[in-house]
């Protein structure tokens, strides 16, 4: 076991490599004996797929939802100008077009904020949900897990969960 995370240790950058030391490989490998961590991060991994798979469902809907907004407020302003037209009204009609664009200028604008709140918040699920792992391995005698948002320290755990992965042989879906 040691001798394979030892292979895959060498596979990864040399400036990462010199943060995976003989003693937290060892350590790795005396942990990854019991097939427990294999299957916790098997489990892991299945959670953050369904996580992500309900973001990108959220996301979808938000911006059909948009779609169909903006479809209906331009449907609706042809029908004002049409009536307008119908009516004889063409002076209304002719201002009418300016008045619209600054409408869907509007829409554009609020949409726009809606779909970087939302980015905003996928973010912050993501985090939680990287904090939970770490915290999940970290309890379950992981070595190189902690909690941080150190992305060099992450980076780490990555190839670590990463190997975790390769020497299990677990499917990521």
């Amino acid at each position: 076991m040691l001798e394979k995370l030892q292979s895959l240790a060498r596979e990864i950058p040399p400036k990462y490599q010199q943060r995976l030391p003989y003693d937290l490989l060892s350590s790795l490998a005396h942990v990854l004996l019991d097939n427990t961590v294999f299957e916790i991060v098997r489990e892991l991994a299945e959670l953050q797929h369904m996580t992500e798979k309900s973001l990108h469902q959220q996301r979808t809907q938000l911006m059909h939802k948009h779609k169909t907004d903006r479809e209906a407020l331009i449907k609706s302003q042809k029908d004002e100008i049409q009536a307008a037209e119908c009516q004889g009204k063409t002076h209304v009609a002719s201002r009418l077009p300016r008045l619209h664009q600054e409408q869907i200028t509007q829409l554009d604008a609020r949409h726009a904020q809606e779909i970087s709140t939302m980015h905003v918040r996928i973010l912050q699920l993501l985090d939680q949900k990287v904090t939970e792992q770490q915290s999940t391995l970290q309890q379950v005698g992981v070595p190189g897990f902690h909690e941080t948002e150190n992305p060099v320290e992450i980076k780490i755990q990555m190839y670590i969960m990463d190997f975790i992965v390769k020497i299990g042989g677990i499917k990521i879906p």
